[in-house]
């Protein structure tokens, strides 16, 4: 696929994990040079490594994620499958506890599919398919220090390579994209150069997870790879994730809003499972053979850096939770990097000729992209007690909230109806599609 631009001379991408993988990939068709700057020694195989910590807890592929994925490398869901990742039809096969009911399932393909694996399996694909493109170099082991220009144009990055005598050095480009995730420094980097940084929203509900991976028992037969038991604001804040994965295994998440945080050894974890609001997960849980020690992860905080209101430097974007970090609880996080990344292929096609690398326009569509991801988390983490920096109730945000509730009891009864509302959740369908005619018809029937 060609780009609207000049084929220019190099980008650097911060950042090695999913979003910068995607970015790197987009970035491929319209630079000379694409490299990636990457703190760690990457991993040959599927290992979890340090500069990604919460890549040991579940990360999910929603159907949108998985369709920019196949768009971007055409037949990576066979080498998923052959990695070991297991399909999944989320209209069919996920299970989803809410306020005293399940989600009725259909009986045949929804056409809403991905994969169930593990983070690491997934990047070690994607990373696979993106080092057999001839114009990607990485950088790993390299720790950036900071941007080299000022507040109008970034012209490269200032790096040093983990090593204790390494000399500071520098790398120019045409472009520098910060994909480095929620510890993200473009901020401070923004500020050493004279540029404006951006104001950062944040909305936490201190929610807390305890993940453990299990062997699934021998002979152990359901009829879902996904089983979630979902937190009910604002009295009941704990939930349950359970995932089929790829080694005959699950992997099993507790989690805990208002620093209601699960223990962290085996029998508080039994406990905790077994005061959830279905009883399906304990018993799964309590029937498998531990694989790994139980792990916490606490960095859950929504946090959004409102780039979208500055005049960038020429030459400087950041994308995916460099900008934009959600509650992994709503599992929309590689989801919205891929997106990302459609966006900045998006807008590369319409530069024109090699026009200056004015990035803002491009924060400014980002910015569009987030939106309704971003009220639906927020808004639902609002409602817990103790959420800080929580978003007042508006009339009629607390009407659309009501409404969506009804649905999702009239989708225990319907699978059409789950169907939808899995289409809206998996951002395949537009957030208006919850205003269909049927579906507000349901909605106000008794």
């Amino acid at each position: 696929m060609g780009s609207g631009t000049d084929c220019l001379s190099r980008a650097i991408v911060i950042g090695g994990s999913i979003a910068g993988l995607l970015t790197a990939r987009v970035l491929s068709e319209a630079f000379q040079e694409v490299v990636i700057v990457e703190r760690d020694q990457l991993p040959q195989s599927s290992a979890p490594r340090r500069g990604v910590p919460q890549s040991v807890q579940p990360h999910i592929l929603l159907t949108k994620g998985y369709r920019i994925l196949e768009a971007l490398f055409p037949g990576i869901g066979a080498d998923l499958h052959s990695a070991g990742a297991l399909p999944i039809d989320w209209g069919r096969e996920f299970h989803y506890y809410h306020r005293g009911g399940r989600n009725a399932t259909s009986e045949g393909d929804s056409g809403l599919v991905s994969f169930t694996c593990t983070r690491p399996l997934l990047e070690a694909t994607v990373r696979s398919r993106v080092a057999k493109l001839p114009n990607i170099k990485w950088l790993e082991s390299c720790r950036v220090c900071g941007l080299v220009g000022d507040r109008n144009q970034v012209s490269g990055i200032r790096y040093r390579l983990s090593r204790p005598t390494e000399q500071e050095q520098h790398l120019s480009a045409d472009l520098v994209v910060d994909a480095s995730g929620r510890g993200s420094l473009a901020p401070k980097w923004l500020g050493d150069i004279g540029a404006d940084v951006p104001a950062a929203t944040v909305i936490n509900p201190y929610v807390g997870y305890a993940t453990q991976r299990l062997q699934i028992p021998e002979g152990w037969l359901a009829d879902w790879k996904v089983l979630l038991v979902s937190q009910e604001a604002p009295h009941n804040p704990r939930l349950g994730y359970l995932a089929q994965v790829e080694g005959g295994e699950w992997i099993a998440t507790l989690g805990g809003y208002g620093k209601d945080y699960p223990p962290l050894e085996h029998s508080g974890f039994l406990d905790f499972a077994k005061s959830l609001a279905s009883p399906e997960f304990y018993e799964a849980v309590k029937a498998a053979q531990p694989v790994t020690e139980i792990t916490a992860h606490r960095a859950t905080a929504n946090r959004l850096y409102h780039y979208e209101r500055l005049q960038m430097p020429r030459g400087f974007a950041a994308l995916g939770d460099a900008v934009c970090a959600l509650c992994p609880v709503y599992g929309q996080g590689m989801t919205l990097s891929a997106i990302a990344a459609t966006v900045l292929q998006d807008w590369l096609q319409q530069l024109k000729g090699n026009q200056p690398m004015d990035t803002s326009s491009f924060q400014q569509r980002l910015a569009k992209g987030s939106q309704f991801p971003w009220g639906v988390a927020t808004g639902s983490d609002s409602q817990f007690p103790g959420t800080e920096g929580a978003i007042p109730s508006k009339p009629l945000g607390g009407l659309f909230q009501k409404y969506v509730e009804q649905l999702i009891q009239k989708s225990q009864e319907e699978a059409w109806i789950h169907i939808r509302f899995t289409e809206i959740a998996h951002m395949v369908k537009p957030p208006t599609a919850f205003f269909e005619p049927r579906l507000v018809l349901k909605a106000l029937s008794r």
